[in-house]
């Protein structure tokens, strides 16, 4: 009886100790899933955390009527162009980290053709994955892709198609970029947007436009003639700039699809500084024709001209809030350049900078949360940003000369120009102060004064 008891009692502890690392196993298991699971959701709110690791297969070529070509020439393989794109896009913005092509264990054709095999995938660690194919038909280019949460074995929302002339391939391919950082971030992208900016190859300086990524630069203007702050509309698709082209600077308009110019105004004195409202019905403006730099509004349909500031100190640098009710401008009229905000009829002015001695340049976010600005100080001017009551300002750069912040169209990265020795590059920083960027531009030409446009479409 005592053996029977024995063994009775050491085979109810092997049970036990095999369902302890069963439930161990099991919870192992869960916590490995739903750890996974929570790395799909990039909080873009907070800074220096880990980028998502991304599997992005080659785009597969398809022929006219959907079947997958068997081989391509590298001149022909758009496929392989567009996959280029979306993974510069996504790996520029510090959210994603793509895999290396020569670790993935599906095929693109086998992945197109039958689904993923998530097991393979997530071997090599990759948590979010794509699959798309791209078809020329009649002049123009379909573009379809799905994306995959590799630990849930499921769909990132629906399979999307994107299509566009063909000669808009790099257009179509940050559209892509654009989709996949919204699915996987809950924010709007900012790849299909373009920034225009003041281009200077030794002495001579034009106007410049290029899409975000530095691809596609189109010289707007050329020549001796100094120009200075583009500022896009907020439709994407008209430049407000300052030249110098008459003598004294002044303020032109240009369409950028039909590539009319038009001034606007030559008021005696300093013409400065132009902002366009959200709605894009009205100008801000700084102008010295009444003896010292205001801030006036300019109606753009009737041409009336309304003065809003009234001080004995320089008021200049308008941005516009997002509802259109308050401009943030810069005044010494303190001693020291200094941020102030007002609404648009020039009332309820009221100071939001109170640290260091130099705080100007403000560009107010698309989202209305943040004002950027420089910060200067200790012989050092840097990027910084603040809110709309005066609080929670950071500096966001470390170097000697940054200067001109603009918004990415979604609110989430600035755009701002640095001076390095005899040289002026542009760069791109998050608005956690992480993600620290080099703008690709040609080898021997600076860059300075940006603005980032709208989303184009």
């Amino acid at each position: 009886m005592a053996k029977k008891c024995f063994f009775a009692q050491s085979i109810q502890q092997n049970r036990i100790d095999a369902y302890v690392v069963i439930l161990l196993f099991l919870l192992t298991t869960i916590f490995t899933i739903n750890h996974a699971r929570a790395g799909m959701v990039i909080d873009i709110t907070k800074g220096g955390q880990e980028p998502l690791p991304i599997a992005i297969p080659t785009f597969v070529n398809l022929t006219s009527q959907g079947k997958i070509k068997e081989s391509v020439s590298s001149s022909d393989d758009i496929g392989r162009r567009i996959t280029a794109v979306v993974t510069a896009d996504l790996e520029r913005s510090g959210l994603f980290q793509p895999l290396d092509e020569k670790s993935y264990l599906q095929s693109s054709t086998n992945l197109w053709k039958y689904r993923p095999h998530y097991r393979n995938w997530r071997l090599i660690g990759a948590e979010a994955l794509i699959s798309g194919a791209v078809m020329e038909k009649s002049g123009h280019l379909l573009v379809d892709f799905y994306l995959y949460d590799v630990y849930s074995g499921s769909t990132v929302g629906k399979g999307k198609r994107f299509t566009a002339p063909l000669r808009d391939w790099r257009h179509m391919a940050h559209r892509v970029a654009d989709e996949i950082y919204t699915r996987l971030t809950g924010e709007s992208g900012y790849f299909t947007s373009r920034i225009a900016f003041v281009a200077q190859k030794g002495d001579q300086k034009w106007l410049a436009l290029m899409d975000q990524d530095g691809e596609n630069r189109v010289d707007l203007t050329k020549g001796r003639n100094l120009v200075l702050t583009p500022r896009f509309s907020p439709d994407g698709e008209h430049l407000f700039f300052v030249s110098y082209e008459q003598g004294p600077p002044r303020i032109f308009r240009w369409d950028l699809y039909t590539g009319k110019r038009e001034p606007q105004g030559n008021y005696p004195g300093l013409n400065s500084a132009p902002a366009w409202s959200p709605d894009g019905k009205k100008m801000a403006l700084t102008l010295t024709k009444d003896g010292n730099a205001e801030i006036y509004l300019k109606d753009l349909k009737s041409n009336k001209l309304t003065r809003i500031t009234r001080s004995s100190g320089i008021d200049t640098s308008p941005s516009w809030s997002p509802d259109g009710k308050k401009l943030v401008f810069n005044s010494d009229r303190s001693g020291t350049p200094q941020l102030y905000i007002m609404d648009i009829n020039g009332k309820n002015v009221r100071r939001i900078t109170f640290d260091g001695p130099y705080n100007a340049a403000p560009a107010w976010s698309p989202r209305g949360d943040y004002i950027a600005y420089v910060r200067g100080g200790d012989r050092q001017f840097r990027i910084a940003v603040i809110d709309p009551e005066g609080k929670k300002s950071r500096i966001l750069t470390d170097s000697w000369m940054d200067e001109s912040p603009s918004w990415a169209p979604n609110g989430r990265v600035i755009l701002f120009s640095r001076q390095i020795s005899n040289q002026t590059r542009l760069y791109t920083i998050d608005l956690t102060g992480h993600n620290e960027r080099l703008m690709k531009l040609e080898k021997k030409l600076d860059g300075s004064d940006p603005s980032w446009s709208p989303l184009i479409q």
